[in-house]
């Protein structure tokens, strides 16, 4: 269909307010990530449910596309639409219901900003912990459709652990909902959390109803530096070994902290091969600061070379700002980057690390390493330029590390999803039979293969 002639559909099916034209459409070609980026046929913004609905009815009528999008902070391409199809942007169904305080929920637009869900929870004494790096512009939605985590997962958990219910329209335009708004329920299959992190490809969320917890009233933190990898690999261990479960556990290996030195020229950065940023947080200052000093135990035992403790709101947002400083550092670091997101099993971390050292001399290329450590969950970046024909190179140490990844027994894709580019690697890191059955469930829900085609799932 002419692109005029799918505007006029849209605009009957959305209103033509919501119908983008001309350059705007431009801003719909893809996420965040390095994925090739293509202008959409049409990009449309409902502003319900229903007008959502209505544009799945005309898509699937067509046969047309349809890749649903929100801010675009996507790092792997899921967001990214081909030439023919339709972008249907959820960012005005971003409306955030009252708190519920007494049954510790609340309902909020696929559209609503992590960042303004987390301030109604306060503002209601209450908290929504998961906290992706993008949390100021990414949605609920995208945090839904690639069950998005963040440095307090390992104490808190990622989107999944928080999503009791979700209305969502089917590739025909059927609104339903799945789930209940209760902590427990065995009533049919669990779809709700069959469409965490499916990246649109089996139906288009549209609102979801979340748990809340007590806000913590109390946060300090230390940073402790180690004169290897081992030594820190050794202390992450130790921490998880003893049940103490700190809010975070952050690992930035030598390469990233030289990185953060020199883009925070004058700040206060640790020395060292390695460094653990721990976070602790609770009900009271004394019960936070009895366990920060339990896990410095922990920390110096392992052979920290230096502690450093935060038990002032500022002092434990500087030690933040040099774990935020990470991205900026690496733009200033190349002039390009593959930034990546694997997890492994914690007690691998310090062989993960040995091995993506490896692959970086191998490959002479820089790969530094920053994570969540307390998860296992590690973001190796490999930098690189391509004007100086460095590409093939990068590509493939990126490869090498996602092998790496799965060699040790975890995951190439940890909480940004699969998109476009895992998709070549989820046949290495899904048992053949699951994956049969991913695919079987794909064309049952969406038979005519228009939601988000391409993502996720490798060809058979």
């Amino acid at each position: 269909m002419a692109p005029g002639a799918l505007a006029r559909r849209l605009a009957d099916a959305a209103g033509s307010d919501a119908v983008v034209a001309g350059a705007e459409l431009d801003g719909y070609a893809g996420d965040s990530s390095v994925a090739e980026r293509a202008r959409p046929a049409a990009a449309v913004r409902p502003s319900d449910a229903a007008g959502a609905a209505r544009v799945l009815a005309v898509a699937s009528e067509l046969g047309v596309p349809v890749v649903a999008v929100g801010a675009r902070t996507g790092l792997a391409g899921g967001a990214n639409p081909q030439p023919e199809w339709i972008a249907l942007s959820l960012e005005r169904l971003d409306g955030i219901g009252d708190v519920d305080t007494d049954n510790l929920r609340v309902t909020v637009g696929a559209g609503a900003r992590t960042a303004d869900v987390q301030a109604a929870a306060l503002a209601a004494g209450l908290f929504y912990p998961p906290d992706p790096a993008s949390l100021e512009r990414s949605t609920i939605g995208g945090n839904v459709a690639t069950n998005a985590g963040g440095p307090r997962c390992f104490k808190y958990g990622v989107t999944a652990e928080y999503v009791l219910a979700l209305e969502a329209v089917t590739a025909d335009g059927r609104v339903f909902r799945t789930g209940a708004a209760t902590r427990k329920n065995t009533a049919g299959l669990r779809l709700a959390q069959l469409l965490v992190g499916s990246e649109g490809t089996l139906a288009v969320v549209t609102e979801a109803t979340l748990r809340l917890v007590a806000a913590p009233a109390a946060r300090v933190a230390a940073t402790a530096s180690f004169r290897s990898l081992a030594d820190a690999g050794k202390a992450i261990a130790a921490v998880i070994r003893s049940g103490l479960v700190p809010s975070a556990l952050e690992l930035l290996d030598a390469t990233c902290l030289a990185l953060v030195r020199r883009q925070l020229a004058g700040a206060r950065v640790a020395e060292g091969k390695a460094l653990l940023l721990v976070e602790v947080d609770g009900r009271t200052d004394e019960l936070v600061r009895d366990e920060l000093e339990l896990v410095v135990r922990l920390l110096r035992a392992a052979g920290a070379q230096t502690v450093e403790l935060a038990t002032q709101p500022d002092d434990v947002e500087r030690l933040w700002r040099a774990r935020r400083a990470l991205s900026p550092a690496f733009a200033e670091a190349a002039p390009d980057a593959l930034f990546q997101d694997v997890c492994v099993p914690p007690a691998a971390i310090p062989e993960a690390l040995r091995r993506i050292q490896a692959v970086a001399r191998e490959r002479a290329l820089a790969i530094p390493v920053f994570g969540h450590a307390g998860d296992g969950n590690l973001h190796p970046s490999v930098l690189y330029d391509a004007a100086a024909g460095e590409s093939e190179r990068a590509h493939a140490a990126e490869a090498d590390v996602l092998r790496v990844a799965l060699a040790l027994g975890g995951s190439v894709a940890a909480e940004h999803g699969v998109g476009l580019l895992k998709r070549p690697f989820l046949a290495e890191a899904v048992d053949g039979v699951a994956l049969d059955f991913m695919r079987r469930l794909k064309t049952a829900l969406d038979p005519a293969g228009i939601l988000n085609p391409g993502k996720v799932l490798p060809p058979p």
